[in-house]
């Protein structure tokens, strides 16, 4: 009798445990267990101008590499003004955010620098370009050469 209970209770716990892993795993925390992120430089915003760009203290722009998001007016596309509340939301004007330059590619053909854009959420760096494809606020945009794969991203 106590051999079944001991077998049984052991089962159990695999069990569990193997659920929680592929839970945790399947989440949008897997970019958590990759490592920290490789953040080159930290700014501070000084202001959002769309859900893909931002402008830093000191007028720098930024131009978030591997995806895009929909145009705010005057050329109003369906979901802009949502992608960039969403930007404004988690990186409002003040904060610092985590900057990885994009080495293939540093700066697009407006002169915005181009680069993954981290904030810190909970004290934990998340990848902000990651996290607007993640909640549909952006598609992916890839355009070589680029040292990032947004499709990475959005598993």
């Amino acid at each position: 009798m106590k051999k079944v209970f001991l077998i049984s209770a052991c089962g159990i716990v695999v069990l569990t445990c193997a659920t929680l892993i592929a839970v945790y795993s399947s989440s949008s925390q897997t970019q958590q267990l990759q490592g920290p992120p490789h953040i080159e430089r930290t700014e501070i915003v000084d202001r959002v101008v769309d859900g893909d760009t931002i402008v830093l203290q000191g007028g720098e722009k930024v131009r978030f590499c591997g995806i895009n998001t929909p145009e705010i007016p005057p050329h109003e596309e369906p979901g802009g003004v949502e992608a960039k509340e969403f930007v404004e939301d988690l990186c409002p004007p003040g904060t610092e955010i985590g900057l990885d330059v994009d080495d293939l590619e540093l700066k697009d053909h407006y002169g915005r620098t181009l680069a993954v854009v981290y904030v810190r959420v909970d004290d934990i760096w998340v990848n902000l370009n990651a996290e607007l494809l993640r909640g549909g606020y952006a598609e992916v945009m890839f355009i070589p050469p680029s040292e990032f794969n947004p499709y990475e991203w959005t598993s």
